[in-house]
C-alpha cells in the first residue's frame, strides 16, 4: 500500500506542476485544464485513503521536501485527511519555505471550517504568518471589509497589500486619506494593490497615480500598464503606445495593450511582428483586439533548434533557461497578418472598444472567461471585479470547478456591469 501511495504522491507532485502551468499557458483553456486537474484530484484522493499510517510515514515527511509541488501536495492530502482543525498547527510549525506550499494547499482546499480554523492565526505576532493566514483568506473569499480594514494601517506591507487585494469597500470615513499613503509607496505591489482598489471604490486619485506610473516609465509598471489599458478611453492609450519605443518596457507594453482594445492599440502592434524579441506578445495583443485567429497562413513554422551546440563561449551564461508562458504562443507571420488588417481596418470604428473582434461589453468579456485561454483570464477576472465594485469575483487561480461557480454568479449579475472607460466611473 505503501509503494502505491509513494506512487500517488509522485504523480500529485508532477500533475500540481502542470496544473500551476496551465493556469498561466496561452494553449489551455478551462475545458483543457480541468481534465488535467481531474487528474490531479484523482491521485490527491488516492493518499487521503491512504488514511493516519500514510500520512505520519509519508506525508508529513515530504513536507521537508525541497520540491515546491510535493510540499503542496502532502499538505493538501493532510488537511483532507487529519481534519480542518490541524491546519493552524500545519502552518504555525512550517518553516519560511514551507508555508508557501502549505499557503497553496490551504487556498485550494475545500470546506468552509478550514477558513474559520485560521482566523485565531489573525492574532499572530509573526508578521509572515499573519501576511499569509491573510492572504489565504483573501484567496478563499472568507475575509469580510470589517476584518480587512483592521489591516489596512498595519506597518507590514505585505499585510497591507493583502487587506487591499480583498476589500470590497473601503471605510466609508475619509476613504481618499486612507489610500493616499499606499497609492504613494515606494513598494510596487502595495501600490499597484492601492491602486487597483482606488478604482473598485471609485478614488479618482488611484487613475491619477495609475497615469503618473506610466509617465514615469517606471520599471516596475506592468500593473499599471494593465490597469491603465483595459479602463483607457481612445486618446489616452497612446500613453502605453509610447512606451513600446522603450526597449525595456515593451514587452510588458505589448502585454498591456492587448487589454486596451482600441484600433490604434493594434496599429502598434503591427510594428512589432517581425521583432523575434516581442513579435509572440505582439501577435498576442493584435489577436486579443481583433480576434484574429493565429493559425494556418496567420503564422510562421517554429524554427528548429541548431543541430551542432552553441560553442561555451558564445553561449549566455546568464540566461533564464527556465520556459516563459508567452515560449507557447505561435510565431505571427507579419506579412499575411498586415494584409488581413488591411482590409479588416475599416471595419473597426472609433471610439468603439474591442475584445476578440467584438464591441466591447460585458456578455463579451463573460465568454473571454469561459473560453478564452487560460493566459489571459487573469486580467479579464480582475477587469470583471473592478467594473462590478468586486461584486462578481471569477477565482482564476483557483479550482476549476470553484472558477466555475465563480461564472455562473458573474453571469446572473452581468448586466450590471458597466463598459464605460474607468474615468467616467470615478466619484469620490
Amino acid at each position: 500500500m505503501m509503494d502505491i501511495c509513494e506512487e500517488h504522491l509522485d504523480e500529485a507532485s508532477f500533475l500540481w506542476t502542470q496544473w500551476e502551468r496551465a493556469l498561466v499557458a496561452p494553449d489551455y483553456d478551462l475545458s483543457d485544464t480541468a481534465e488535467l486537474e481531474e487528474r490531479l484530484l484523482a491521485h490527491l484522493d488516492g493518499l487521503v485513503e491512504g488514511g493516519n499510517p500514510v500520512a505520519e510515514a509519508l506525508l508529513r515527511p515530504s513536507l521537508e521536501s525541497e520540491e515546491v509541488t510535493r510540499v503542496s501536495s502532502a499538505a493538501f492530502a493532510l488537511l483532507a485527511s487529519a481534519g480542518m482543525e490541524k491546519c493552524q498547527a500545519l502552518l504555525r510549525d512550517a518553516s519560511p519555505d514551507q508555508r508557501t506550499s502549505i499557503q497553496r494547499a490551504l487556498e485550494l482546499c475545500a470546506g468552509r471550517e478550514l477558513g474559520e480554523s485560521l482566523l485565531p492565526l489573525l492574532k499572530a505576532d509573526d508578521p509572515d504568518l499573519l501576511a499569509t493566514v491573510l492572504e489565504v483568506l483573501v484567496v478563499r473569499e472568507e475575509a469580510s471589509d470589517t476584518m480587512l480594514a483592521d489591516f489596512l494601517t498595519h506597518e507590514n506591507a505585505r499585510i497591507r497589500t493583502a487587506a487591499l487585494k480583498g476589500l470590497r469597500a473601503l471605510p466609508r470615513s475619509n476613504p481618499r486619506n486612507l489610500l493616499s499613503q499606499a497609492l504613494t509607496s515606494p513598494i510596487p505591489a502595495l501600490r499597484d494593490a492601492a491602486i487597483e482598489a482606488g478604482l473598485v471604490a471609485g478614488v479618482r486619485d488611484a487613475w491619477t497615480v495609475c497615469r503618473k506610473v506610466l509617465a514615469a516609465r517606471d520599471d516596475h509598471g506592468r500593473e499599471p500598464m494593465v490597469l491603465w489599458a483595459m479602463g483607457c478611453e481612445e486618446k489616452e492609450v497612446e500613453l502605453l503606445v509610447e512606451l513600446l519605443q522603450e526597449p525595456r518596457l515593451r514587452a510588458n507594453a505589448l502585454w498591456a495593450l492587448g487589454f486596451s482594445g482600441w484600433a490604434v492599440a493594434a496599429d502598434a502592434c503591427l510594428a512589432w511582428l517581425a521583432d523575434d524579441a516581442v513579435a509572440r506578445l505582439a501577435g498576442e495583443a493584435f489577436s486579443a483586439i481583433t480576434g484574429l485567429r493565429l493559425e494556418d497562413q496567420y503564422v510562421l513554422p517554429e524554427q528548429e533548434p541548431p543541430e551542432e551546440p552553441i560553442p561555451l563561449e558564445q553561449e549566455d551564461l546568464d540566461a533564464n533557461l527556465v520556459p516563459r508562458a508567452e515560449d507557447a504562443l505561435p510565431r505571427p507571420n507579419p506579412e499575411a497578418i498586415t494584409e488581413w488588417w488591411r482590409e479588416a481596418r475599416g471595419r473597426f470604428e472609433r471610439r468603439t472598444r474591442y475584445l476578440m473582434g467584438y464591441p466591447f461589453h460585458s456578455e463579451v468579456l463573460m465568454t473571454a472567461l469561459e473560453r478564452g485561454s487560460m493566459r489571459r483570464r487573469h486580467v479579464h477576472a480582475r477587469e470583471l471585479a473592478i467594473r462590478s465594485r468586486r461584486t462578481c469575483h471569477v477565482p482564476t487561480r483557483l479550482l476549476t470547478r470553484q472558477q466555475r461557480a465563480g461564472l455562473e454568479r458573474a453571469k446572473g449579475a452581468s448586466t450590471r456591469t458597466s463598459a464605460f472607460p474607468f474615468a467616467r466611473l470615478l466619484s469620490v
